[in-house]
């Protein structure tokens, strides 16, 4: 870890990531509500994602006690592949609590089944959907992979139910990584997978620990930058190739709205932030 890390580190934990104490490209910008995303895909939105195969599609899927399904919009929110869309359905899936959402390589969507406000789920899950289509109606390709998280050192944690609350995941480079929303006060984890094994639990490995203005909620990596979504606060990490996932340059936007939970990329300058509700906003970097 560089002078740079260290110094960003410190100046976060001493003044709380106040946008004067360490950052000049903070800026507080004025979120102007675009479109609002048509039903059903509107019911509490909690994720969303560019699929990078077709051009102006998006992924988005409910929270917990919505459906079973994720729907395909465009970026003015409209459903796909037309309005009387019912969205994709994933048979025999329950959605317990799906935080967030991301796609790999290969175009496959993978669905975070990983909210955990009690501290208490040992049955989170990755949901890995083979590269669908706008106009699929219903699937079961996909499979299920059963995960959980790196224990932290010391005899009393290996006898518990030892469990991280995330809501934000993104895919880069053949890896996923998990945001932890919550953890000791302000304290971010980011954990990574290297690979996820259906046969087997897939432990998230402990990369590092960062601190964030406020709960993380989503986050989104593309163009060689990491999108990562609070309720008040949007931050772009300028991947510098390094081990180190927050060293790169980095810009801070400040803003007011509702509940924001799901964040992707349009391109390289701008990004679309959706609220639960289903309201969008785009912001320009």
């Amino acid at each position: 870890m560089n002078f740079r890390t260290v110094l960003f580190l410190f100046l976060m934990l001493s003044f709380g990531l106040s946008s004067d104490s360490y950052s000049q490209s903070t800026k507080k910008v004025d979120l102007e509500k675009f479109k609002r995303i048509d039903e059903p895909a509107r019911d509490e939105v909690s994720g969303i994602v560019k699929d990078s195969r077709f051009r102006d599609v998006y992924w988005v899927h409910g929270d917990s006690g919505t459906k079973n399904r994720i729907y395909a919009i465009n970026n003015e929110g409209e459903v796909l592949p037309d309005k009387d869309s019912k969205g994709l359905e994933i048979k025999g899936i329950k959605n317990r609590d799906w935080e967030d959402i991301t796609i790999d390589e290969n175009g496959d969507i993978l669905v975070a089944d990983v909210g955990n406000n009690c501290s208490c789920r040992s049955d989170q899950t990755i949901i890995k959907i083979k590269a669908p289509s706008t106009t699929d109606q219903s699937t079961k390709d996909y499979e299920v992979f059963e995960i959980s998280y790196q224990k932290p050192k010391g005899f009393l944690y290996q006898f518990m139910n030892y469990s991280m609350d995330a809501e934000a995941v993104f895919w880069k480079e053949g890896e996923l990584f998990a945001l932890t929303k919550r953890f000791r006060g302000r304290e971010t984890n980011l954990f990574k997978l290297s690979k996820l094994d259906s046969e087997a639990n897939n432990e998230f490995q402990l990369v590092q620990k960062i601190d964030f203005d406020d709960e993380v909620t989503a986050a989104d990596y593309a163009f060689g930058k990491l999108a990562v979504l609070t309720y008040k606060s949007l931050w772009i990490f300028n991947d510098d190739e390094t081990e180190d996932m927050f060293d790169g340059e980095i810009s801070h936007y400040e803003f007011e709205a509702d509940q924001v939970e799901s964040v992707t990329f349009i391109d390289s300058e701008t990004v679309m932030i959706v609220e639960e509700s289903g309201e969008i906003y785009r912001l320009k970097l």
